[in-house]
């Protein structure tokens, strides 16, 4: 007997055959890890749930439309302001950008000196955003899509 022909190890064919189905879960653990790390953020695990917000957004949205309320606003690089015609102590406002969720920033407008609503902006704004606008009790609610920075006056109704 050869003893050099007993020992499995040394036979390239066997090794074929462990790679392949080694290479296959190797392969399929590396994506499990992949997309488990990278969640879409515009996919949506409760579609029922987000419905029923999506309609109350609509009335608030109606509920403007029906108050007559509308507001200018300019927002630059460094802030954000809005006329207030209303005499309103603070509004909410958000940008949510349009594609990166990790994007959206949220911002609480004051007022100032000359009665109008201000807030500082501290990050970068540039690209395509939805402006949300409410009153701190979520009364209504206003909303456009705009491209950032611009130094025009904005109506949002």
């Amino acid at each position: 007997m050869n003893l050099k022909q007993d020992i499995w190890y040394k036979n390239p064919y066997v090794w074929l055959v462990i790679t392949l189905p080694m290479t296959a879960v190797i392969g399929g653990i590396a994506t499990v890890i992949i997309t488990s790390m990278n969640q879409p953020d515009m996919v949506v695990d409760d579609y029922y749930k987000k419905g029923k917000a999506i309609n109350l957004e609509l009335k608030l949205y109606k509920q403007a439309e029906a108050l007559g309320i509308e507001m200018s606003t300019v927002i630059t690089d460094q802030k954000i302001t809005l006329e207030n015609p209303y005499n309103l102590p603070a509004v909410k406002i958000k940008l949510v950008h349009s594609t990166l969720k990790y994007r959206d920033l949220d911002f609480i407008a004051t007022p100032n000196a000359k009665g109008q609503l201000t807030a500082p902006v501290e990050h970068d704004i540039s690209g395509k955003w939805q402006v949300f606008i409410e009153p701190m009790d979520g009364s209504w609610k206003l909303r456009k899509e705009i491209a950032l920075p611009n130094s025009n006056t904005i109506l949002i109704k």
